[in-house]
């Protein structure tokens, strides 16, 4: 009896086994029975016939073919046997010689088919030479702020509690603390209790930085009393930008406390009625002594007409407001700034849709012209005003934060305390705009303009972008790196202006956008 199963090896739980019998040539033809048994247990039922033997008529050559259902693991074994018929005189009798093994076999218990993943990768980021300095930049960012501030003013309290008769001392305290502050941070050191520690990779960043290679191109020999060591580690150019004090100008900073300070000193800001006109500053409160300083110290601080003209020549952007000087007195300003600027973020958008694509290789060229633009526009405007002015109103920025941070100014002015801010002054400006009717866009929006917008230009002025041997991996680098900054920025604008700027690259001035928007709510009250 020839013999075959498919399927031969292995088998598995619960699979049907074909099972093929042909009776030789050489054997002798008659009736034969066929089983299949479990180790231990009885015969197993054939496809088509009842539970036991399977009894099938063979002649020579002839075959038998049969299924097999195994629903169980373990080991099982193919037998047959012949059915004899024997005369017994005037009767048939039938007789069965006994069972032959024709086959064992093992079933295996059915295992999970093994997952197998198909995933598409992008390809490893190349290293970039602009690393270290990126670091420093967001290092630079953290240690700038406010709450850095609040920490390094509370270690040196004693300074600011020791309240004198004449109140312009308690200003002129802040003002010290402030510079102090603004100036160790925009060098690259961190306040560190008790005193102010450089920031890890600091002389790697400002070697990295492009204008590290401009020191040799200065006039020799200097002037006499001409400082050889500037006090900044790049020759008067800070690590801080403009920018930021613009965004938070045009989120109503400023002109929320100079109209505190114009009910402080009994001014009428405005021709109708004075929401402010309930104030009285307490005498016996220090923050009387730091409006009085600060009422005092206005001729010596930057006026509006310097900082809008200085946004005018670094980037071209506008202010809108009636002590605003006419543009016909500007000398200079960067007009290709915006174009530059939003062209960058609007091809990030589209660099970041291709990137996240995995069957795309996402081509960062465009960044890199986009990048090289920019880069020449800022560097047009590094002149004149551009290093000190950028500190001191960062200065005076963050003297305007601690007084708006006061909590005299939260009993007075109030405000929505469920609101979340990441700062403490935030909510005192957002209250002031609702109070003035001004525009409804948070106060948070514009605070990620400042912060993230700075981050991006500091990072693009101080690349060396306009070398020959940047390409388009450096780029790709720069925009993975500043990706969570992009992003912010883009979504800020749009919540701040109602201008998407990953669809599209507008020009228009924002401060035009947020007159547009102001005017539009005006009409709906």
């Amino acid at each position: 009896m020839d013999f075959t199963r498919r399927p031969s090896e292995p088998v598995y739980a619960g699979q049907e086994v074909a099972l093929h019998f042909e009776l030789l040539s050489s054997e002798k033809g008659g009736d034969y029975e066929f089983q299949v048994i479990r180790d231990g247990g009885g015969p197993m039922p054939i496809s088509g016939f009842p539970a036991g033997p399977v009894t099938a008529h063979l002649e020579p050559d002839d075959s038998f073919d049969a299924m097999v259902l195994i629903p169980d693991p373990g080991e099982y074994e193919v037998q047959f046997r012949e059915i004899r018929k024997v005369e017994a005189g005037k009767k048939a009798e039938t007789t069965a010689t006994g069972w032959e093994p024709l086959d064992t076999f093992i079933v295996k218990r059915r295992e999970a088919p093994p997952i197998v993943r198909v995933a598409l990768e992008p390809n490893a980021k190349p290293s970039s030479t602009h690393a270290h300095l990126w670091t420093f930049i967001q290092s630079v960012g953290k240690n700038i702020r406010f709450e850095r501030f609040t920490r390094f003013a509370g270690h040196n309290a004693g300074r600011l509690t020791t309240f004198p008769g004449y109140g312009s001392l308690t200003y002129d305290k802040l003002h010290e603390l402030a510079t102090k502050f603004v100036t160790q941070s925009a060098l690259g050191y961190t306040f560190s209790p008790p005193d102010w520690e450089p920031e890890p990779g600091q002389e790697a960043a400002i070697k990295g930085s492009y204008v590290s290679e401009e020191r040799d191109d200065q006039p020799a020999p200097f002037p006499p009393g001409f400082p050889q060591r500037s006090q900044y580690p790049l020759r008067l150019v800070p690590f801080t930008e403009l920018i930021y004090v613009y965004w938070l100008e045009e989120g109503m900073l400023f002109q929320s406390l100079n109209r505190i300070l114009a009910r402080f000193q009994n001014r009428r800001a405005v021709p109708a009625g004075d929401p402010l006109s309930r104030l009285a500053v307490s005498p016996l409160l220090p923050l009387r002594g730091l409006l009085w300083g600060l009422a005092e110290a206005e001729k010596d601080r930057l006026s509006l007409r310097r900082r809008a003209a200085e946004y005018e020549y670094q980037y071209g952007l506008q202010l809108i407001g009636r002590a605003i000087p006419p543009a016909e007195l500007l000398v200079e300003r960067r007009t290709q700034f915006l174009q530059a600027f939003h062209s960058l973020l609007n091809e990030c958008h589209h660099f970041y849709k291709e990137h996240n694509d995995k069957t795309v290789d996402a081509d960062a060229f465009p960044l890199l012209s986009s990048l090289r633009e920019l880069h020449l526009v800022l560097a047009n405007g590094a002149n004149n005003q551009f290093a000190d002015l950028s500190v001191t109103a960062r200065i005076e920025t963050v003297e305007v934060q601690w007084m708006l941070a006061q909590p005299e100014m939260r009993e007075f002015l109030g405000g929505r305390t469920m609101v979340p801010y990441d700062e403490p002054w935030m909510d005192r400006v957002d209250t002031m705009k609702s109070i003035q009717g001004w525009s409804d866009a948070s106060i948070t929006h514009f605070y990620d303009l400042a912060l993230h917008g700075e981050q991006l230009l500091l990072s693009v002025r101080h690349g060396r972008w306009n070398e020959s041997d940047m390409d388009g991996d450096d780029a790709e680098n720069w925009a993975l790196a500043w990706k969570p900054s992009v992003q912010r920025y883009i979504h800020a604008y749009r919540a701040v202006t109602g201008v998407d700027l990953s669809e599209r690259v507008d020009t228009t001035m924002p401060s035009t956008l947020l007159q547009r928007r102001l005017a539009q709510k005006l009409v709906r009250y």
